[in-house]
Formats: structure tokens, sequence, C-alpha cells
């Protein structure tokens, strides 16, 4: 079954300063950096991050979960596991981050900062912090846990390439417009 859905992607080059080929941590780590600079501003929007080795797509999950509603957890499983004209996987890894709400077992949700990071072979990274009623983030450091460090996977996000392979999903973005410079996170520049 084909079928076709319009939606807004920020993408270009990828930028080795701002998102470095290196360990999960350090990678994780200079994703949090962008999003805790970008808090400064203002609180972004969630956003589903799609890094390849030369290229960053950026997608606004707002927006996203507005024009698929119930089907954008398949959708954002997709996104992980696009393919080139080859019929390729090129995704290195998937980023979901922005300012979001936790929710935790016996608490109100709280606003709070967050970065999660998942590779194809289903290692994450995340880092999490409570935002400030005033705006910017509540503590000095984030919590950072990973799969690696044997911490269970937080419920509600990752498994997107387990998801895609289970289910067989398969994208192929097609551009109407030329890339274009974006503003927000600053991950695509």
């Amino acid at each position: 079954m084909s079928s076709r859905v319009r939606l807004r992607v920020k993408r270009s080059p990828r930028d080795p300063a701002v998102l470095p080929p290196a360990d999960d941590h350090t990678l994780g780590m200079a994703v949090w950096d962008r999003l805790a600079a970008t808090l400064a501003k203002g609180r972004p929007r969630p956003a589903l991050v799609v890094v390849r080795e030369a290229t960053v797509e950026q997608f606004d999950l707002v927006e996203l979960s507005r024009t698929v509603g119930p089907a954008t957890p398949r959708l954002v499983a997709a996104l992980a596991a696009q393919i080139d004209a080859d019929r390729q996987t090129t995704v290195q890894c998937t980023a979901l981050v922005g300012a979001l709400r936790l929710h935790k077992p016996g608490r109100p949700p709280q606003p709070a900062a967050v970065v999660f990071v998942e590779w194809p072979d289903g290692r994450w990274w995340t880092a999490h912090a409570p935002l400030a009623a005033e705006g910017g983030i509540q503590w000095p450091a984030p919590v950072v846990r990973a799969a690696v460090d044997g911490w269970p996977r937080p419920g509600g996000v990752g498994g997107w390439f387990a998801q895609a392979r289970r289910e067989r999903l398969v994208l192929r973005l097609e551009a109407t417009v030329p890339d274009a410079p974006q503003q927000g996170l600053g991950l695509v520049h």
C-alpha cells in the first residue's frame, strides 16, 4: 500500500562541528548543547531530527501530528528508516528534541528539555532536565542515561528502527521546493 503525505522538512548539509561523527555520548551532548542554547531564546517545539552522514532533516512534530494524526508513530518509524534511490537505509540516527512534558508515575506532567537519540541497532541515549518557569533549564546539568549503561529505554519513545523493520515500513522523500536555511534548533542550518 502506498500513500502520500505532504510535510514541510527543513534540510541542510551536516556540519561535523555541530553534529560530530563521534561516540553516542558526544553526539548526544552536542544535540543537548544546541537545545540548551535554543532554550535561552524561548521554548522550541518538539522536533524529530534525522541524521545522515552528509545531511540533517528536521520535522516539526506538532505539524507532523496534526497532518497524520494517529498514524504519527508509524510515520516517525518510517522517517527513521528512510531509504535512498538505491533502496539503502542511510539514516545514521534519529533524535527527538525539544521542550516536552515528562510523565512520571504518581506525579503531574512536568515541562522538560529532552533529547532522545536512537541508532538503527537499537542503541539509544537520552538527556533531560526540568524547565524553569521563567525559561531555561532548572538544573545545571541534565540527567543522562544510555542503553549501553544498562538503563531500560524510557517509555513512549524510541523503538523506531525496530518498528520499521517489523512492519516493513519504507519511506522515500521527494523534494518539491529547494532546501532553505532554517530557524530554530540550529541542528539544520
